[in-house]
């Protein structure tokens, strides 16, 4: 069954679609998600030296205030799970951060009213740095799903990275929440680990192969008063983050590529409601996005194409679950579209990186960042 999108900030409505916006990107990944890194390495007894084995990178390199390609990165820590033996290594990274890895926005978080204000406020704001990526709020019910997810083809995400941004999202929810809520359920386009026992860590049952990565709230989570709310510094903060330039040009482009990473997951793929969405006609959109240099029909196969490759990559959905997720009208019509994309049916893509090893290259220069 195919559910109504809705939005939160602050009251859930339900005249009024689900807001997306981005997870920040640059040309070069901070290296905040590979801060814990070495004190995790000294734990387990491995040498840093030996993951960073294939880059140019040096111990140095793993602190905050250094920028790294997103391909030095993946090599990092495709290294530390080989080494480390440890699978889970991405929730453990993913558990040592805290809201500050949001950076100015964190402040925002921190004195928002209630969780679901907070949540609300980081899925809003992100586009204040660039995007490759978004976070969404879909309310499923007396649930609410707080999902993540890529929408640029060019990054192909690793399950290790699916994992850092769950225990990362878990980390800030239960550190604004002081401890009062944590999530109800888990979905990850990871494919199922070995042992699945690790992944308990998070609290909750966690579901791999999914068509999306989140978790699951109730309504009463969302209502949840933050210890930390001051309005006055919240307005202040928000100000803050609004006084910021927005660094992505093709404003448009990028907008819609946001809506439709959230909206075609629900079986919303068509421009009247992605214009609905946002708020404009479609022929004003329509116009918008020409005046960018593209279409609509464009962007929508570029961001079919960034799920589908995820998809292929990570999870074991068959072809036809696959094109029924894409929002197309049968298996066929997936086929086709692929092949005209890459250049292979999705069975032979999916093969290729099977035998070639492949956990989440990207092409060169391709500027995303996880968080």
């Amino acid at each position: 069954m195919r559910l109504s999108p809705r939005s939160y900030h602050g009251v859930w409505t339900n005249d009024r679609l689900l807001r997306t916006r981005s997870i920040s990107d640059t040309a070069k990944q901070r290296s905040d998600p590979l801060v814990p890194l070495p004190g995790i390495l000294t734990e387990l007894g491995i040498p840093v030296v030996e993951v960073l084995q294939g880059t140019d990178l040096v111990p140095a390199d793993l602190s905050p205030d250094r920028f790294l390609e997103l391909g030095a990165m993946l090599t990092v820590l495709e290294n530390a799970v080989a080494r480390t033996g440890r699978e889970d290594l991405g929730l453990m990274l993913g558990a040592r951060q805290t809201a500050a890895v949001l950076g100015p926005l964190a402040r925002v978080v921190r004195t928002a009213a209630t969780l679901g204000e907070a949540l609300s406020d980081l899925t809003a704001f992100q586009d204040r740095n660039s995007s490759a990526a978004v976070t969404y709020i879909r309310r499923q019910g007396n649930d609410v799903f707080f999902g993540y997810g890529v929408h640029d083809p060019r990054p192909t995400v690793s399950a290790i990275t699916q994992d850092i941004v769950l225990a990362l999202l878990t980390r800030i929810v239960t550190e604004i929440t002081r401890g009062a809520v944590r999530p109800r359920e888990y979905l990850s386009m990871r494919p199922v680990p070995s042992n699945p026992g690790r992944w308990s860590s998070l609290g909750a049952e966690v579901r791999f192969g999914e068509a999306e990565t989140g978790f699951y709230l109730s309504l009463e989570d969302m209502e949840f008063p933050l210890p930390t709310a001051d309005r006055d510094l919240h307005d202040q903060a928000v100000d803050g983050i609004l006084s910021q330039p927005a660094l992505i040009q093709t404003e448009w482009t990028q907008r819609t590529r946001r809506a439709l990473r959230a909206l075609l997951l629900q079986g919303f793929s068509g421009m009247p409601e992605v214009a609905l969405h946002l708020g404009v006609g479609v022929r004003y959109l329509r116009r918008a996005l020409a005046r960018e240099g593209t279409s609509f029909e464009e962007v929508r196969n570029a961001v079919r194409l960034a799920i589908a490759r995820d998809l292929l990559s990570m999870s074991t959905l068959s072809i036809g679950d696959l094109a029924l997720t894409l929002d197309f009208a049968t298996p066929s019509a997936f086929i086709r579209a692929f092949r005209r994309w890459t250049g292979d049916t999705p069975a032979a893509w999916r093969e290729k990186k099977r035998c070639a090893g492949v956990r989440g290259r990207t092409g060169i220069g391709a500027p995303y960042r996880i968080w």
